[in-house]
């Protein structure tokens, strides 16, 4: 007759190459946040520059689960925000879409290339670019409208693209830490713990 207590079966202690890729995991995953957040500084000085965090977003939406991209999207929003002196929270919430957005593209449907981040990197910079002229321009009629898109969006646009290039050679040293074997025991473990 069975006991109405029945024992749960011992979790499993993780392998030594279990253990060694969460450690690599959290490394590659906390040097991804600080160099995102270290993408904020170029853009604190004011004035026409490239939007950095745009690409480092998008780089780490190529990689990355889709829960750490949308994490991203929210810090590299926020350094949006607070650089070019918009609402807080207004480009987070861009850049949360567009890197869950890049995130399922890439596991669905793209290869990881070079070429398909920098086309991508390009679509979401222009996009905002003209999200903020619809609305600065159309919607709430600011002075100056004129001359911010020639000015000021659509060089800053491109700026933004150009600046995907040394963004994608900082990020791929993380990218390196990622592994087709690392991804397979990360799915190995993961359904060892919940079989």
């Amino acid at each position: 007759m069975k006991s109405k207590r029945q024992k749960k079966p011992a979790r499993q202690s993780r392998t030594r190459s279990e253990r060694r890729t969460i450690r690599r995991n959290f490394i590659r995953k906390a040097l991804s946040i600080i160099l995102i957040l270290l993408c904020w500084f170029p853009m604190l000085g004011g004035g026409m520059q490239p939007l950095w965090t745009i690409p480092a977003a998008i780089c780490i939406s190529m990689n990355e689960d889709m829960y750490f991209c949308m994490a991203a999207g929210v810090i590299g929003g926020f350094g949006i925000d607070i650089a070019c002196g918009n609402p807080l929270g207004a480009n987070a919430i861009y850049l949360v879409i567009c890197c869950t957005f890049v995130c399922l593209l890439f596991e669905q449907i793209l290869r990881r290339s070079f070429w398909h981040y920098l086309v991508l990197t390009a679509v979401c910079a222009f996009l905002r670019s003209g999200l903020v002229y619809l609305f600065s321009s159309v919607l709430f009629r600011v002075s100056g409208r004129e001359v911010l898109w020639q000015r000021m969006l659509l060089p800053s646009a491109a700026w933004t693209a150009a600046a995907a290039v040394p963004v994608y050679l900082c990020f791929l040293p993380l990218s390196r830490l990622l592994t087709s074997r690392v991804r397979s025991m990360d799915s190995a473990a993961i359904h060892r713990d919940f079989s």
